[in-house]
């Protein structure tokens, strides 16, 4: 691992979904709670007060107007602004005309080629397949929000350009694409192609973007799914592929409907003996890298038929929905012997089924969702939120036991998957001042059973403070403080035996960041951070400073650039930074050891329908001799790359 490859499948996820909404802003007038809720800074239940609002008063007649809604501010309209567009009143026919839709087409195509100019040893020795560069390439063809077609290509580092069928390989390595209509009577929507099904907490089913826990304590734990969405990223992982609708029904019910059919990278047990057929899988792969015959080896080898659906009624204070799927496998599921994968999916098939519900009472949110596994067990959810003027506050329980295993289910919690978890979730957030917001959250969690590397049932906690000041528009600053214990695996020694055992970590970092607009042209950030690393064999220190400047001489070139310094006693005291990166990219790398990391990036935008970025970065180390391991060693102490992207819109 090295400070420049670190990157977060759910932020690049986020940083997608932000970029869409800004490329295609919600139509107030028509937009779902469900999708207004997922507009950073709006809640689900302003988000459903919105949506009652509109119905009980009739279509807002500009953005501003939202401050007539309850709960609804100045700061909170200028923060969802950028996501929101105010559409003509009239409702749409039901099938428009072609000349409506030509008039209104419009067409994105964005192209990225990123490169290391370090490369590592794979590179050297000839083992990859393929060259050294990323593509991406993206089109979009959408009319409004009721027809949308896309296609996303990507290929990663390593991995060739070719033509093969038996390989599921078209010429990009990976290759994703959707048909959406929405709006069209009954039907709401329909998507032919890749899609995301998200529906209740997550328990059952959920597939695509999840925010964990961060610095907002009260939207993450609250987060209802938005039904079916078609899937466009560059990520290889979390998707269905096939046909899925929803039609609205009488009595404000929806139904909706998928079916699915798709190979995932899996790697095969060619040593099981005794069952017929194909060999059986020991794990489903998600990184989606095929540079070497052996990780090709492993693409597509895993075929999952999937079918599934939910019924979900919906009214302003009220929402009720049961969701169910099925699924098939082409192999065996033979996660194998070790304990900690004892519970997991086997086999060649699994299901789920559960109910959820939310019901708003005033200022108060009632939620929960209860879903039952294969093997009999239950597993569910049960949460309440206050929305006050000056407080709003979260509670939330959940227990997901060590046989409740939910193969698409992805709930809040402190762990990776929904399995082997019990915990309570508390959020809190102050309006302490005008200027001054208060966010705090405790989490303690248990796991019954063992985990990878931890040879016993275990228990942790993890707390966060913030606190965040802004006097002015162009001033803002926040103090963050984080603080997690839980146990780690551990060896000691009795009389001549090596046993295993636990023992108690504790990690604390604290971060001060700030942001001063000295004009609508030049912004200045900087951020300091800190971290601790104590465990009964060691301690370990960071630190890590940066200072960064956004400048836009003219309206069309915007310049972002950071340098940072860093100085760590190892990995275990390693520090996560955000920084600035192209449009629908996500980049937080992790720093450790001792080193500067400087990246500068140009936004130029010649025409308003076009817009060229660069970024170009470098980390250097000041006590390595190599960066990495494996086939991405890098001799030397300096790692850099280059990102270039062009987006056109028609």
């Amino acid at each position: 691992m090295d400070a420049f490859s670190t990157t977060d499948r759910t932020g690049t996820l986020a940083a997608e979904h932000l970029a869409d909404l800004e490329a295609r802003p919600l139509a107030l007038n028509q937009a779902s709670a469900a999708d207004l809720s997922m507009i950073p800074g709006l809640s689900l239940r302003n988000a459903h007060r919105i949506v009652r609002h509109r119905a009980e008063n009739g279509p807002f007649g500009a953005l501003g107007a939202l401050q007539t809604v309850e709960g609804i501010g100045p700061t909170t309209v200028h923060a969802v602004r950028p996501f929101l567009r105010l559409e003509a009143p009239t409702a749409p026919s039901v099938f428009p005309t072609f000349a409506a839709i030509r008039s209104n087409l419009s067409l994105q195509l964005t192209q990225r080629v990123t490169r290391r100019l370090d490369l590592g040893r794979g590179f050297h020795e000839n083992q990859f397949l393929g060259p050294p560069g990323r593509l991406t390439t993206r089109l979009q063809l959408a009319y409004e929000r009721r027809l949308q077609l896309a296609l996303t290509l990507d290929k990663d580092p390593g991995e060739p350009i070719r033509w093969s069928p038996d390989t599921q390989t078209y010429g990009f390595d990976h290759v994703t694409g959707s048909l959406t209509l929405r709006d069209l009577g009954r039907l709401e929507t329909l998507v032919l192609g890749d899609f995301t099904a998200q529906f209740g907490r997550g328990i059952t089913l959920w597939q695509g973007l999840r925010f964990g826990k961060g610095r907002d304590p009260i939207a993450p734990p609250q987060a209802h799914g938005r039904g079916l969405r078609p899937y466009r990223s560059a990520s290889e992982t979390s998707f269905f592929r096939g046909a899925a609708a929803t039609l609205g029904l009488p009595g404000a019910l929806s139904l909706t409907a998928f079916v699915s059919r798709r190979h995932r990278d899996a790697s095969i047990d060619s040593s099981f003996t005794g069952v017929d057929g194909p060999f059986p899988v020991r794990t489903v792969s998600g990184d989606g890298r095929h540079r070497t015959p052996s990780e090709l080896a492993r693409k597509g080898t895993f075929g999952e038929t999937t079918s599934g659906g939910a019924l979900e009624y919906r009214r302003s204070g009220l929402r009720l929905g049961v969701t169910g799927y099925h699924a098939r496998f082409s192999r065996a599921l033979r996660p194998g012997d070790r304990p900690y994968r004892q519970f997991r999916v086997t086999g060649h098939e699994t299901s789920m089924i559960g109910t959820h519900g939310t019901a708003f009472l005033g200022d108060y949110t009632l939620f929960g969702e209860i879903a039952r596994a294969p093997r009999g067990s239950y597993g569910g959810l049960l949460g309440a939120a206050l929305d006050g003027e000056y407080a709003d506050a979260v509670l939330l329980g959940r227990r997901y036991p060590p046989d409740f295993a939910s193969f698409y289910g992805s709930a809040f919690g402190g762990g990776v998957q929904t399995q082997n978890e019990t915990g309570v979730y508390t959020g809190l957030q102050l309006r302490v001042a005008p200027s001054w917001t208060l966010g705090a959250y405790f989490d303690q969690y248990r796991a019954p059973w063992l985990q990878f590397s931890i040879p016993r049932p275990s228990t942790g906690w993890e707390a966060r403070l913030v606190l965040e000041h802004e006097p002015r528009p162009w001033l803002s600053s926040y103090l963050q403080v984080r603080v997690q214990e839980d146990d780690e695996g551990t060896e000691y020694q009795q009389g001549s035996r090596l046993l295993e055992g636990l023992h108690r970590k504790r990690r604390h970092s604290a971060r001060w960041h700030t942001e001063y607009a000295f004009s609508d042209a030049f912004t200045v950030r900087t951020r300091l951070e800190l971290s601790l690393h104590t465990s009964p064999e060691a301690r370990s220190r960071g630190f890590f400073l940066a200072q960064g400047v956004r400048w836009t001489p003219t309206p069309v070139l915007t310049v972002d650039a950071r340098t940072a310094i860093f100085d760590t006693e190892g990995f275990a005291a390693r520090i996560y930074a955000y920084e600035h990166d192209l449009r629908y990219s996500f980049s937080a790398p992790v720093f450790f050891d001792r080193g500067r990391r400087s990246y500068l990036l140009v936004q130029y935008e010649p025409h308003p329908s076009l817009t060229l970025e660069a970024k170009y970065g470098v980390t250097s180390y000041e006590n390595r001799s190599t960066i990495g391991s494996g086939l991405n060693q890098v001799e030397g102490s300096r790692r850099r790359a280059l990102r270039l992207q062009v987006h056109w819109t028609l």
